[in-house]
């Protein structure tokens, strides 16, 4: 029986059959419907058609991403080479600090940080990331700004390797034309290299802030560490630091630093290439620096010339690099001067009594300016002012203070040539006697008010006073009181203004004693431009350059230092004879005086040129400068600070700073061969007597004891001096025979010793000629003073003529000329 009534059961029967009926009506797909096949075909149609306007719009820059040389995307940065006066490289300039390596010295952390935090599937896609640039996209939309690029790191080499930024300036381009560009040469630099190699590239690279360019600089720039021993969260730092190196810098912001190296570190777990737990220990640890950054210009000489090559160079191009710079270096004597100061300041640190910091132990990292014993050398072109050899300080990658060009040090008795000019211009001679006693120290207050003054000048641990002695010898021997003496003479102020002819700074009040000793601080560049003059008839260079022709790669003259010829003309500042004469006492000085013992252990054999060493009174300075007729050079060693302690008790200059001058010196002679310096007509030799400084007789002589007999020998004291030629004396030698007293032309007493009140007052008549003329074959006449220089001629035979120019008005001189008497006859009966 059924459970449903007979009118119920009917009607579900019903209701089945009717549902049952259109279950047999199959309903049509959708697919296959008129209106979908219609709207597929004309989205398909629309598909093709952007398809192919989007090739045709974008074929300009496929074109353009295949014009661009794949072997560049490797090149950093194109350097700037320099070269010698003889074009040979010497160095290579580069404007980005940077350092690049091998993928091999990267570690595998850096490289996750790295794909973490900058393109996460850099290991899958082709150059490309089409989902970040669909995500790119739909967030700029989103935003109505392009906040979002979505470069890979493939794209970011392109864009930086090729300057894509800049060339879509120049074309007037808008950012998403330039990342069509980016995207189409990605994916060609992703057909020629590995990913391996273009991680190596991009690593180069990028900027990492601060200054630094490429993982290698950054690491060392700033956590002083190579890039293999950085730790994860250095490493995430750095990475953190590309997405806007300015503001991410750690020496910058090391709150902004954390920021950014915290979001890789978070990346790097989410990515499962750290674990969570350790990521978590690595955000909990602060940002810590420590800078050791690499010191691109190694040396004083190279970071002078990277600022002449800004001032000549536009900065756009300086960027690219690829310029030739050629300079007046000589590389032999630029590495010379470089090895032996550093050897001579080494030992110096290493004697008795040196109580300063030593090189060796100085630490860069704490960030002091170095104490240890200091140099510089600089040698120029007396003519041109060109620079033969630059070595600005010690060591450049501790201090770049340029001790050349800013250090200002006393000179010492280095300024002991500029008294001699001063006097030799106010009237003395190479003869002049000088006083050499001991001098109270109260009359030049150096050093201490009471005691003897001190004569450290000759550079001997046992100085002799020697009573009198000439002018030559006053500088050769750098004589201490006598030349505080001749100084006092001439006048303080005559020497102060010749020091400014020579362009050192003097002070504008009452001139002091002391200044004569070099008290007043010069730099190395003037002290040498100074000595430039003695070897150049008193010409001294108006400035001085490295460079001397810059040059792009192309071979475009951005700079030419034959152009300025005209305004580089040296500049007089001594009358040619007055150079020339102090010059033959600086040849003194080097070869029989101060400079003696080193100069005789040489190979400076016949070279023809000075020197003059400088000591300063308390050790603390030394210097060294000297010249042949083409070059001078200039060697200085001290400190820093302003510290008056010395270098070592009895440092002088000939030990500490002079055998680097002579190597140099060495090296010049043998390759270039000077000539010797130019004697000006104006100046004229003649025989004096060594003890008087007067004409020389037959009777300037001597007895001395033959060192390898034994017994006494008679020795001239004749020999050659320099005069010029309106101030040569006429007198002959008062000190052997009657002799007479001299007078030169301009009527300058001779008889007068310097810084003694001893002066001569009667004037004697002069004989320049003999009054009998004739022959007197049995000489009878010859008085005991005749010159020795007539002794050879028949004419000096006979009594001397009297000087007209020491006779008044109404004297008149008159001679007798008689006949010799006539050849014996014996006639026999």
């Amino acid at each position: 029986m059924s459970e449903f009534p007979k009118s119920d059961e009917w009607f579900i029967i019903m209701i089945r059959k009717k549902f049952n009926s259109r279950r047999k009506v199959r309903k049509k797909s959708i697919f296959l419907r008129t209106w979908f096949l219609a709207f597929a075909f004309i989205c398909l149609l629309g598909l093709v058609g952007a398809f192919v306007g989007y090739t045709v719009l974008t074929e300009k820059y496929r074109d353009r991403a295949r014009v661009y040389d794949m072997s560049l995307v490797s090149v950093v940065e194109l350097p700037n080479l320099i070269y010698d006066r003889e074009e040979r490289e010497i160095g290579r300039l580069f404007v980005e600090n940077r350092s690049p390596i091998g993928i091999e010295e990267v570690p595998q952390r850096m490289i996750d940080a790295l794909i973490s935090g900058e393109d996460s599937r850099f290991l899958e896609h082709n150059g490309v990331d089409y989902i970040g640039i669909a995500r790119a996209a739909y967030l700029n939309f989103k935003s109505g700004a392009q906040d979002s690029g979505a470069s890979t790191l493939t794209m970011q080499l392109a864009r930086n390797a090729y300057n894509l930024k800049d060339e879509a300036l120049k074309n007037d381009e808008s950012g998403y034309e330039r990342k069509l560009v980016e995207i189409y040469l990605a994916q060609r630099i992703e057909k020629h290299y590995t990913k391996l190699k273009i991680l190596e590239f991009y690593l180069n690279r990028v900027p990492f802030g601060s200054g630094y360019y490429g993982v290698r600089s950054a690491a060392l720039g700033y956590f002083g560490k190579e890039p293999r021993d950085l730790t994860v969260e250095e490493c995430a730092s750095l990475v953190g630091c590309i997405k806007n190196p300015s503001t991410f810098s750690p020496l910058r912001s090391k709150k902004n630093n954390k920021k950014a190296r915290d979001h890789v570190i978070n990346r790097m777990a989410i990515e499962g290439r750290i674990p969570f737990s350790e990521a978590q220990e690595l955000i909990d640890l602060p940002v810590v620096t420590n800078p050791k950054p690499i010191k691109r210009n190694t040396t004083h000489l190279y970071d002078r010339i990277a600022a002449t090559l800004q001032d000549h160079v536009p900065a756009e191009l300086l960027d690219k690099g690829g310029f030739q710079i050629f300079t007046s270096i000589d590389r032999d004597i630029q590495r010379s001067l470089e090895k032996n100061l550093e050897r001579q300041l080494s030992e110096a640190e290493q004697q008795d009594g040196y109580k300063h910091p030593k090189y060796r132990d100085f630490d860069s990292a704490a960030g002091h300016r170095p104490k240890y014993l200091q140099g510089a050398a600089l040698m120029l072109d007396n003519e041109t002012g060109e620079v033969i050899a630059y070595v600005g300080g010690r060591d450049f990658a501790h201090s770049q203070y340029d001790f050349i060009d800013s250090g200002r040090k006393p000179a010492g008795t280095a300024f002991f040539p500029l008294v001699y000019a001063a006097a030799l211009e106010a009237g003395e001679t190479l003869s002049t006697r000088l006083i050499d006693e001991a001098m109270d120290n109260r009359q030049v207050m150096i050093d201490g008010v009471e005691g003897i003054l001190g004569e450290w000048g000759n550079e001997v641990e046992q100085p002799v006073y020697e009573g009198e002695i000439l002018l030559r010898r006053g500088l050769a021997s750098s004589k201490i009181a006598a030349t505080v003496r001749l100084g006092r003479e001439v006048g303080l102020q005559k020497v102060r203004d010749l020091a400014g002819r020579f362009g050192f700074t003097m002070p504008k009040t009452k001139p002091l004693p002391r200044e004569l000793l070099g008290t007043e601080s010069v730099s190395l560049q003037e002290l040498v431009v100074a000595y430039c003059a003695f070897a150049n008839q008193g010409r001294s260079p108006r400035e001085i350059l490295c460079i001397t022709r810059i040059e792009s790669k192309e071979g475009e003259v951005y700079y030419d230092a034959k152009n300025s010829l005209d305004r580089r003309k040296p500049k007089e500042v001594l009358h040619p004879a007055t150079a020339f004469l102090t010059h033959s006492m600086l040849e003194s000085a080097l070869k029989t005086g101060s400079g003696m013992r080193i100069y005789e252990e040489s190979s400076l054999e016949g070279f023809s040129g000075g020197g003059k060493t400088g000591t300063t009174s308390d050790f603390a300075d030394n210097w060294f400068v000297g010249y042949n007729s083409k070059v001078t050079c200039g060697v200085w060693a001290g400190f820093w600070d302003g510290s008056r302690t010395p270098i070592y008790p009895g440092a002088f200059s000939a030990d500490t700073v002079m055998p680097a001058w002579v190597k140099a010196m060495e090296i010049y002679q043998y390759k270039h061969k000077p000539k010797d310096v130019i004697q000006p007509s104006q100046v004229e030799e003649i025989e004096i007597c060594e003890l008087s400084g007067l004409r020389v007789t037959l009777d300037c002589e001597e007895y001395e004891k033959n060192p390898k007999t034994g017994e006494m020998e008679t020795v001239s004291t004749g020999y050659n001096e320099y005069y010029y030629v309106e101030n040569k004396p006429l007198g002959y030698c008062d000190k052997h025979g009657s002799g007479s007293h001299g007078v030169s032309d301009s009527m300058f007493s001779l008889t007068k010793r310097v810084g003694s009140k001893q002066y001569t007052h009667i004037q004697p008549v002069q004989p320049v000629a003999p009054t009998l003329l004739g022959d007197d074959p049995y000489s009878s006449e010859q008085p005991a003073f005749v010159p020795k220089d007539l002794t050879s001629s028949s004419s000096a035979r006979g009594l001397d003529a009297v000087n007209p120019d020491v006779l008044s008005d109404q004297d008149s001189v008159s001679t007798i000329s008689m006949q010799g008497p006539g050849k014996i006859e014996i006639i026999a009966d």
